[in-house]
């Protein structure tokens, strides 16, 4: 699929509109493709700063930062997902969105989206409804941060994520690294606990990805 394609998809699935209004969007905004480990938001070109963005491809997070270097987790974004000064707090010193793996983004001025929402019933009904799911998520990740083990913390991710998906298997692949900062936790927590998922019957990999095997038996294990 060409990039056009993929930012094309993208916007269908986060507005649920038809081609032609996904074509307006996607119009508004820039495409470009990033590397992982890239600063999504804020951004340091003057004409970018402060921008609004969609990611088409690849996963990235919304962080901050802590004087002693600590990182919390504020959201973890997959594709057809907000971030930016319209979804954000506006804390740009505090926050940042970066780059979980090689991807690509849609990005829009914040007042292009604020004209989309006066113009289009659906697409603020849309952003909505976005907003409403990423506050509940966010309310969710705080509990597990402060209430739940390392082990349950990566018991409820591996969780959320399956469950994102019809068949329950979890594409690509986890890079445990990755998977370690959205959990707050380390890579050998993560890599030890899910050898020990796979050796209990309750994860398997599998070509291109990690099925979850015994749903039921990875809830038990978060509290």
């Amino acid at each position: 699929m060409s990039a056009g394609a993929t930012s094309h998809a993208a916007v269908q699935q986060a507005f649920g509109c038809g081609t032609a209004l996904a074509g307006t969007i996607a119009a508004l905004g820039r495409d470009g493709a990033h590397p992982r480990g890239a600063v999504l938001w804020p951004r340091g070109e003057s004409e970018d700063h402060g921008a609004a963005g969609l990611l088409t491809l690849g996963r990235a997070a919304e962080l901050a930062y802590g004087r002693d270097g600590a990182v919390l987790v504020l959201h973890a974004l997959h594709q057809g997902e907000f971030f930016g000064e319209v979804v954000g707090s506006g804390t740009q010193g505090e926050t940042r969105v970066e780059a979980l793996s090689d991807g690509a983004a849609l990005l829009f001025a914040p007042s292009a989206l604020v004209r989309l929402m006066e113009s289009y019933p659906s697409v603020a009904l849309a952003m909505a409804r976005h907003l409403s799911a990423r506050i509940a998520a966010m309310r969710q990740r705080m509990l597990e941060t402060a209430l739940l083990s390392a082990t349950g913390r990566i018991a409820a991710e591996l969780l959320r994520q399956s469950r994102a998906v019809e068949d329950g298997v979890i594409r690509p692949l986890p890079v445990w690294s990755e998977l370690a900062v959205i959990v707050q936790s380390t890579r050998e927590t993560v890599s030890r606990t899910v050898s020990g998922l796979e050796k209990r019957g309750i994860v398997s990999r599998v070509d291109g990805g990690l099925a979850v095997i015994a749903p039921h038996r990875l809830e038990e294990l978060i509290y």
